[in-house]
């Protein structure tokens, strides 16, 4: 449940990369930010979410204690 927001955003920084090559040369500075800001979000989102399944995982510091 916890790759939808990292595969919306990922869908969305593709959508926005490939906009690029359709829209005039004047929106290309614009789509430049807005491009640049999504793939950021999505390399975000998928380390906030390996982190997730590391620490799920039992991850670094975790000790279970056996009765």
């Amino acid at each position: 449940m916890g790759h939808i927001p990292t595969i919306v955003v990922t869908c969305l920084a593709s959508a926005l990369t490939g906009l690029y090559f359709v829209l005039p040369d004047a929106t290309h500075f614009a789509m430049i930010v807005f491009i640049a800001a999504a793939w950021f979000l999505a390399a975000i989102c998928w380390l906030a979410q390996k982190s997730a399944d590391y620490i799920a995982k039992g991850g670094y510091g975790h000790e279970e204690k056996k009765s």
